[in-house]
């Protein structure tokens, strides 16, 4: 009794340190599984992430550049001919319409002015005499010539009565008789002109003879109208309003029909268009919106205010050119400047933009990104999708691929990422790219 009693206090010892010692090893693993996932949890990496938005259709700009010219360009030059007595502006000065440039000797047409309109003078001192007829006096004379005429063959029939008794009495000869017979007719003929004449000077001027002298006024008139404009063109003026590019000529030249000399070269630089090419299919959107295009000059947009394109392609350059009418009052431009134009093309292609950080390079020729979604065990695992690059920007790309609509995409640091990592979210704020096109378009096959 006394030997068992000491064994049932080591029995019982050994219970108690046994139990004990199973305590402590389920505590302790208690305790290190509570750190292991303490230090898987801290291990998942944090990455940005952005919602995909799909859209229907991306916008590119396309930049041409052109060159700025004067709509009115004229190389001017003298209609008349002669020596060059005054050049009245030089290069670099700025002239209004109708502004005098040059003038020509005009001494010899002064003079053949002055003899032509003599002669008008003349003609119209005539025209205004038929017009007003004979005077009263003429008139008189011309009765009083057919009164005596009537006298006259009075006596000459007298004259003749008596010489025809006598010729048959036999007292005068034959030839007598008929000498006094022709002076009868002789006196009525007389008679006759006198009368016509009196009536033609009573009946006036014809109207045949006034028309006449007209037609000779109109044709000195028309030689002094000539005249002018000879004299006129011995003046060169400004056809519109500019600045004078070049000068060609200085006092003294001469200038002729069989040398023609282009005086002056004339820039309408307060209206300035640019001339720009373009391929066909840019000209006819761009004439449909024109507000699509921008236009700028050293960085700084230029006010266009009229659109349109000529109606030929440039055998050179395959190309159509657009003329671009500047605003009025468009300062700081210049003709022979440099301008560039931007047009905006939409295209439609169904696809997201994505930034250039969010994406890898993949084989191919295509491209990837990372997904985020939920692990099967809880958590948050990446997932790789392959994507196809429709168009590049500065700093993001519009893709397709097979990412769903809504997928989370990791938008930055893809390079620390490998398929299947854990990861934690931090949502990114997204850029003001507009709307989606409100259509779930799926998955979309990717080209290679």
């Amino acid at each position: 009794m006394k030997k068992t009693l000491p064994t049932l206090v080591g029995l019982v010892g050994l219970c108690v340190l046994g139990f004990g010692l199973n305590r402590l090893v389920s505590t302790r693993t208690q305790l290190a599984m509570k750190g292991l996932g303490e230090t898987a949890e801290a291990r998942a990496l944090p990455v940005e992430v952005r919602p995909l938005r799909y859209r229907g259709s991306y916008s590119t700009a396309r930049r041409f550049t052109g060159t700025v010219a004067a709509e009115r360009r004229a190389e001017l030059s003298f209609e008349g001919t002669g020596r060059v007595t005054a050049v009245l502006v030089d290069e670099g000065d700025e002239v209004v319409a109708g502004e005098p440039l040059a003038r020509l000797d005009v001494r010899q047409l002064t003079a053949s002015r002055a003899a032509t309109e003599a002669g008008r003078v003349r003609l119209e001192a005539r025209l205004r005499e038929l017009l007003a007829g004979p005077r009263p006096e003429v008139i008189d004379a011309a009765e009083a010539n057919v009164d005596a005429l009537l006298e006259e063959l009075k006596l000459a029939v007298r004259l003749l009565e008596r010489r025809g008794d006598l010729a048959e009495k036999g007292s005068i000869s034959v030839e007598q008789l008929d000498t006094s017979r022709a002076e009868v007719k002789t006196v009525e003929a007389r008679l006759a002109g006198a009368r016509a004449n009196l009536e033609e000077l009573k009946a006036g001027t014809r109207e045949e003879v006034v028309a006449a002298q007209r037609g000779a006024i109109g044709e000195l008139e028309a030689s002094l109208a000539a005249l002018d404009v000879q004299i006129s063109n011995m003046t060169l003026t400004a056809p519109f309003a500019g600045t004078v590019e070049a000068r060609h000529l200085d006092e003294g030249a001469v200038v002729s029909q069989q040398m023609p000399r282009t005086a002056f070269v004339l820039s309408e630089t307060a209206a300035l268009e640019a001339r720009i090419g373009l391929p066909g299919a840019l000209v006819e959107a761009l004439c449909e919106d024109p507000s699509s295009a921008k236009l700028t000059f050293d960085g700084r947009p230029i006010e266009v205010a009229r659109t349109r394109a000529l109606p030929v392609v440039d055998s050179g350059t395959r190309t159509i050119t657009v003329v671009l009418s500047l605003a009025e009052g468009t300062l700081g431009v210049r003709p022979g400047d440099l301008v560039r134009l931007e047009v905006s093309v939409e295209r439609p292609e169904r696809g997201a933009w994505l930034p250039i950080a969010a994406l890898s390079e993949s084989q191919r020729g295509l491209w990837s990104a990372f997904s985020v979604e939920e692990a099967d065990g809880g958590g948050s695992v990446v997932r790789r999708a392959e994507l196809e690059v429709l168009h590049v920007e500065s700093d993001r790309a519009f893709v397709r691929g097979t990412l769903e609509p809504g997928a989370a995409v990791v938008i930055s640091g893809t390079h620390r990422l490998t398929p299947g990592q854990a990861v934690s979210r931090i949502a990114a704020v997204a850029p003001p790219e507009g709307p989606p096109d409100g259509e779930a378009p799926g998955p979309a096959r990717a080209q290679h």
